[in-house]
C-alpha cells in the first residue's frame, strides 16, 4: 500500500485515495495507519510505502535530503495465535 508523506500547518500529513491522517509526530502516523489497516485486513503483513511530497518539503528541514523521508513500513495485523 502506497501513501504521500507531506507537512502542513505544522503537522505531517499522511494519505493516499482512500485514507488520510495528519498529527504532530510520525509515530502517530505509524499508529494511525495501523488502526485504518486493522479496519480492512482481518490478518496479515502489509507492507506499507510513504513518498515524500517534494514540493512540500518543510522549510526546517531543508538541510536535510528529502529522500531521508521516505519510509518503508511492516504492519503486521492480527497475526496472535489464539489457540
Amino acid at each position: 500500500m502506497e501513501f504521500t508523506l507531506t507537512f502542513s500547518d505544522n503537522q505531517w500529513v499522511c494519505y493516499n485515495a482512500e485514507f488520510k491522517i495528519a498529527a504532530d509526530s510520525l509515530d502517530e502516523i505509524d499508529t494511525g495507519i495501523e488502526k485504518y489497516l486493522s479496519t480492512i485486513y482481518p490478518s496479515g503483513k502489509i507492507q506499507v510505502k510513504m513518498f515524500f511530497d517534494f514540493d512540500r518539503f518543510p522549510q526546517w528541514h531543508r538541510q536535510y535530503m528529502p529522500h531521508y523521508f521516505n519510509r518503508d513500513l511492516t504492519f503486521e495485523i492480527n497475526t496472535q495465535n489464539d489457540n
